[in-house]
């Protein structure tokens, strides 16, 4: 019977622990997202993530875990979504809920566009110590080391790498270059890439086993790395190239972004078609710079 119990305690222990996030799982999970939010509203990254670190508890506050909010933002007079109240400064206190944790990510960044925080951005983007004083300074929060807290944070988990690694790429919105796939072989393609207004634009010419393409397409930027979109363009046979039999082509779009340095590498992942009958897979990866 001991040892049952001991064993009832050992498994008990160990789904507690399984369920909480460990501050790295918490920091690789969500370090892409504060980059994005970053580049978007030019708020470091390290700040972004201290904060959500700080205010979640590594994400498994009950705050964080049932309402999606991972800056302890309160509803203030002009929250139109769900609310979710709490004791905290108060007893019974209003609190912003989210559909997810991206929301609460977005609504945070938003949230220090407010004029109250304008002194902020006029910090340089690395210069994480003037945000964490500024934001103590401008009431984010009523705890006196609210600052130490999240430069400790920051220093001891080195977010300010995030920051320095975001500056240290180009300001740079137009890419060139080749792929190589299938069913398009090689292609050659210029893309034009907004994160910041969370757009790009392609413009492709490819050759496959039994045509040559020209398309111009875009779409929307889900992430600074997820882009979803549609191409429209010609294409025509390959086996007489003096006898051109153009038709439309269309085909709908995934791309994966991944920046190196002032370069880019792309995967695309495609539908084509030159009629609503019959669809065409098509998988590339491109070099760009």
């Amino acid at each position: 019977m001991e040892n049952r119990l001991v064993l009832f305690f050992l498994l008990f222990t160990f789904q507690l622990s399984a369920q909480n996030m460990t501050r790295n799982e918490y920091i690789d999970k969500y370090k892409d997202e504060a980059i994005y939010q970053m580049k978007k509203y030019k708020i470091p990254a390290s700040i972004i993530l201290s904060q959500g670190i700080l205010e979640s508890g590594d994400g498994n506050s009950e705050l964080a875990k049932k309402s999606n909010n991972h800056f302890g933002i309160k509803c203030h007079l002009d929250w139109q979504g769900e609310r979710v109240y709490y004791n905290d400064d108060k007893k019974n206190e209003c609190f912003r809920k989210y559909s997810n944790v991206k929301d609460s990510f977005d609504d945070h960044s938003n949230f220090l566009l407010r004029p109250r925080y304008a002194v902020l951005f006029e910090y340089a983007l690395t210069d994480y110590k003037s945000w964490a004083k500024g934001l103590k300074k401008a009431g984010y929060a009523t705890n006196p080391k609210y600052a130490k807290h999240l430069i400790k944070i920051i220093e001891e988990n080195e977010l300010y790498k995030l920051d320095d690694e975001v500056q240290g790429e180009s300001d740079k919105l137009i890419f060139s270059g080749f792929s190589i796939g299938w069913t398009d072989i090689i292609g050659q393609s210029l893309i034009y890439k907004n994160d910041e207004k969370e757009y790009y634009l392609n413009l492709r010419a490819t050759a496959a086993v039994d045509n040559l393409a020209l398309t111009l397409g875009g779409g929307k930027l889900m992430t600074s790395k997820v882009g979803l979109g549609a191409d429209f363009g010609l294409l025509t046979s390959s086996g007489d190239i003096n006898n051109l039999n153009l038709k439309p082509n269309y085909s709908l779009s995934a791309y994966l972004f991944i920046p190196v340095k002032q370069k880019q590498i792309n995967f695309r992942f495609s539908l084509s078609s030159i009629n609503v009958k019959q669809f065409r897979p098509a998988v590339s990866v491109g070099f760009l710079r």
